[in-house]
């Protein structure tokens, strides 16, 4: 590459560098401008929290209160589950028991009442029907398989029974239990609800401040976005004018070389383009495909 050529270069890249320059300029102009705003929203928003703060501390009391209520709910809970936990093997046992309920049921494919109809008919015919071996055997075989389903449908009806009683004389004792326990704990959510709303009449100002100063809080949270967003902006300029004058380094110590030094250098630099296009799949031209050969990088 010839003189000139490098001379042009470098001042392309400084021009550049210029254009950079100007758009840091603004980009700090606009920070500033974003901070100050911000510190006068955040001055806004901390005076109204401090009103927030003040306004907070009237219904101490009441709070208080609610604490210990919720404390003892709490310990109503804990005895509650504690009841369930005694449930739990009677409601794995019923679970048991439904499905092997429901194994007869599927096996009955019936009510008790048609299946002993059909049983009783088919019984009757073979007594007292006249029929030839071949239909006397078919209904054997009918009759056989009546007797099976009834016994399924029993033994799936004593199941039920079970699971029945199960409910009613073990698990009801455990649902007054529970019952009672609820019926507390409404009772003490109630108070706690009628706490709360004298409480809530005792907020309505600190409510109105406290959402003044979300406000302020949501616009400080934009402008914090905004300033990190710019100070990115700054970075990437700086890294970009950093690495345009380290490019016009690279030229200077270009323009500084012999033409012998300089012809390879350019060699090399037109090999790194030609490699990286090579890894892109681009498409290449002879020159390029041409300094591939010669470095052994592209088969012939």
């Amino acid at each position: 590459m010839k003189n000139h050529e490098i001379a042009q270069k470098i001042r392309d890249l400084r021009a550049e560098i210029g254009e950079i320059k100007e758009e840091e300029d603004l980009l700090h102009v606009r920070l500033r401008n974003k901070i100050n705003e911000a510190k006068k929203t955040q001055a806004k928003r901390d005076e109204l929290n401090k009103v927030v703060q003040k306004l907070s501390r009237k219904p101490k009391e009441l709070m208080g209160e609610r604490k210990e209520i919720w404390d003892d709910i709490k310990d109503k809970n804990s005895k509650k589950r504690n009841v369930i936990k005694e449930i739990k093997p009677y409601l794995r046992r019923i679970g048991e028991l439904r499905k092997e309920r429901d194994v007869y049921n599927s096996a009955s494919r019936g009510t008790m009442d048609r299946l002993v109809e059909n049983y009783n008919g088919i019984k009757k015919t073979l007594m007292e029907s006249d029929m030839n071996l071949k239909n006397e055997l078919s209904s054997f075989e009918f009759l056989f398989e009546l007797r099976d389903r009834l016994y399924a449908k029993k033994q799936a009806d004593r199941l039920h029974m079970e699971i029945v009683r199960i409910k009613e004389e073990e698990l009801s004792r455990y649902n007054e239990r529970i019952d009672n326990i609820e019926e507390t704990i409404g009772e003490m959510k109630e108070k706690s609800h009628e706490e709360l709303q004298a409480a809530k009449e005792m907020w309505s100002e600190r409510d109105e401040v406290r959402d003044e100063a979300q406000k302020f809080h949501a616009q400080l949270m934009e402008l914090n976005n905004e300033i990190r967003d710019i100070k990115k902006d700054i970075g990437k300029q700086k890294r970009k004018k950093k690495e345009l004058i380290r490019r016009i380094e690279d030229w200077k110590r270009e323009f500084k070389k012999s033409k012998e030094e300089r012809a390879e250098s350019d060699k090399n630099r037109r090999l790194t383009e030609a490699r990286e296009k090579y890894k892109r799949g681009e498409s290449l031209s002879l020159d390029e495909m041409g300094l591939l050969l010669e470095a052994g990088e592209l088969k012939d």
